[in-house]
């Protein structure tokens, strides 16, 4: 359940976590389910309803639900186009997919999942569903893997401590200890596998990508069918992800030393 924060305003903090609800499994709730989730009364949230409607970060369905407003969508739009990660990757992970003709992502680590920023397709695919601002636990996936792998030991262990180890498949890493030892294979490895975890007959390759001081800001990766992986020479997957992952990384090393070196007016 979104929790208020202390010393925050009530208004503002009761519409934030409002807006928190929604997910991509709860997209359409009513009146009375918000109200239960935030352990209120509807006669409480209505002012709050009322205004995230009149802003238009509220929207409602067919059937009186609320839902998100396209408001939100403009604002993640503002936010994802001022990212300088996706703007510099964008380009290497067109080519990327292009050249292996497989699917590329990009995603960051927030609140301890993974966090899809960007994707580019090789081949057309008209029924893929959007993923980006999608979020995942980080167990299931080599992108994941890739963005916990590198962290200061403290922060990895409780982050994998506190996962919810659900089984997406037979392959799924179901516990703590055994995922703590998967990122230690891939703090050996330099990159990330992941083999039918998330899904079945998928397969998926993950590198990071690092700050000047390197830090771990995101990840990126290759989805191909773990037939094609064989086929492909699962090595040489890997070494030209983590040749674009580092390409991306010193893409954002260049462009911090440039803007630390601008005049000031």
């Amino acid at each position: 359940m979104p929790s208020l924060q202390q010393g925050a305003n009530k208004s503002v903090d009761r519409a934030l976590c409002l807006l928190d609800i929604f997910s991509e499994a709860c997209a359409a709730v009513t009146a009375n389910q918000i109200a239960a989730v935030l352990e209120t009364s509807r006669a409480t949230i209505y002012p709050t309803l009322n205004a995230l409607l009149a802003h238009k970060y509220l929207d409602r369905d067919k059937k009186g639900r609320f839902t998100l407003g396209m408001q939100v969508v403009e604002r993640a739009g503002v936010k994802l186009s001022h990212l300088d990660i996706r703007n510099l990757a964008q380009e290497r992970l067109r080519a990327l997919a292009r050249s292996l003709g497989v699917s590329v992502h990009l995603a960051t680590l927030h609140d301890s999942e993974v966090l899809y920023l960007g994707r580019e397709e090789g081949l057309p695919n008209p029924t893929l569903h959007e993923i980006v601002g999608r979020r995942v636990s980080p167990h299931c996936t080599a992108l994941g893997k890739a963005l916990l792998a590198f962290l200061p030991q403290q922060d990895r262990e409780r982050i994998a401590r506190n996962l919810h180890y659900i089984c997406c498949t037979s392959h799924t890493i179901s516990n703590s200890e055994d995922y703590l030892r998967a990122l230690d294979v891939v703090r050996e490895d330099g990159y990330a596998l992941e083999m039918e975890e998330f899904h079945l007959g998928s397969a998926c390759i993950a590198a990071p990508i690092r700050y000047m001081d390197g830090q771990v800001v995101g990840a990126i990766s290759a989805s191909v069918a773990t037939s094609d992986l064989k086929a492909r020479r699962m090595l040489q997957l890997a070494m030209i992800v983590v040749k674009t992952a580092n390409a991306i990384s010193n893409d954002l090393q260049r462009r911090k030393r440039s803007s630390n070196s601008e005049p000031r007016r």
